[in-house]
């Protein structure tokens, strides 16, 4: 075993001793709240994505900011994904550390410590990161000179969303000839996120923007080609466009990731996937019809959507920071004491917020995945990077 993955590896086992009692247990003998994910159904959204992809140029690299799981990369890998995406070399280094053999970060890497431990985590993991910088550019080629390493590069174009990117495909391929004559970089192509389009409800004008932001990062990257520039990867894509841009003929990578778990948000742009991630939640009083659980804003991601309960079409009044609180009917026979599940309205914030997925299958506990790592930092996992 490598020294530099003793850290992530530790810091699994003193969660894993913290939770693992509950692998046996009946998943209503959970404390709540709680995060659940019905393995089965995880599996199935997996095997759709995949079956969506048959006979497409694109390949699966999800986005693993939604699970932060190793565990779960590790199955979506085997089910066929190329690698990983993640969103800081944190993650990064979580994903190589438990065995992930090719990781994206799809996102620029700026502070020195950061493009530091980018450029020692090179040598035990095929990296790939994101630029729109010439001066990044620099720094990540003298990282990866005094590391010894190689990284991967991929020049981010924006195609609307206006956030990071080269804001012209001359621009573009400017950047591309400067990473591609940098030492210890190897430029492979584009990334281009068309995030814009992602929450645009009416399906077919989303599949017109998505198909021109494509169009125009494939334009990008056929001008790189012709500058003679060894640009092969286009990549990008999410759960709300992963059926189409998963379908446009330059796309060599699909990013998208929330479709392994589902949320409120995603459930509005496609009905392709099931719900996988629950949070388990306890009626903790109830007074007429209105209805008080454990689990608020410290425990579920209230992006975009407000939680809903699973099978119910209650709207909650409100979530508190330890509290939820529905207005019910007469339908809803739960009484203080009884569970619910929530769904998430956001799934990557959600799972940010615990310790552990528990993973149930058949209404047992069959697993518990450690989430990490989280938090902006981990400098001792950075000093462990550069001492391996």
């Amino acid at each position: 075993m490598s020294d530099w993955r003793e850290p992530w590896l530790r810091a699994g086992e003193r969660v894993t001793d913290q939770y693992g009692r509950h692998v046996g247990e009946p998943a209503d003998a959970l404390p709540t709240p709680a995060l659940i994910v019905d393995v089965d159904v995880l599996q199935r959204n997996i095997g759709v994505l995949m079956t969506a992809l048959d006979g497409q140029s694109a390949r699966s690299r999800p986005h693993t900011k939604v699970q932060k799981s190793p565990d779960i990369a590790l199955m979506q890998v085997a089910a066929g994904a190329i690698g990983v995406t993640v969103a800081t070399v944190w993650e990064a280094a979580a994903m190589a550390a438990a065995g992930v053999a090719d990781v994206l970060i799809a996102n620029q890497v700026i502070p020195a410590d950061k493009v530091a431990a980018a450029a020692a985590l090179a040598a035990h993991v095929d990296l790939t990161l994101a630029v729109d910088d010439p001066g990044n550019v620099d720094a990540l080629s003298a990282a990866a000179a005094n590391a010894g390493t190689q990284i991967g590069v991929l020049v981010e174009l924006d195609v609307g969303m206006q956030r990071c990117g080269a804001r012209s495909a001359a621009d573009a391929v400017r950047l591309a000839e400067r990473v591609h004559a940098a030492p210890g970089l190897r430029l492979k192509g584009i990334q281009a996120y068309e995030g814009h389009c992602m929450h645009v409800p009416d399906r077919a004008k989303r599949v017109r923007m998505a198909t021109e932001a494509m169009d125009q990062a494939a334009a990008a990257l056929e001008s790189m080609r012709q500058a003679g520039l060894p640009a092969r990867t286009l990549s990008g894509g999410g759960t709300g466009t992963y059926d189409i841009t998963g379908r446009h003929p330059a796309v060599t990578e699909l990013q998208a990731g929330s479709y392994a778990f589902m949320d409120a948000f995603h459930a509005g742009l496609t009905s392709d996937f099931e719900v996988s991630l629950t949070v388990a939640a306890t009626v903790v009083a109830r007074h007429g019809d209105r209805v008080i659980l454990d689990a608020g804003r410290k425990s579920i991601g209230v992006d975009y959507v407000t939680p809903p309960m699973l099978g119910h079409d209650y709207v909650a009044r409100f979530y508190a920071e330890e509290h939820a609180q529905f207005d019910v009917d007469g339908r809803f026979e739960a009484g203080v004491g009884d569970r619910v599940q929530l769904v998430s309205g956001y799934a990557p914030t959600t799972v940010n917020l615990h310790d552990v997925i528990f993973a149930v299958s058949g209404g047992e506990v069959v697993n518990v995945w450690p989430v990490f790592p989280r938090g902006p930092g981990h400098s001792g996992f950075l000093t462990s990077l550069q001492r391996g």
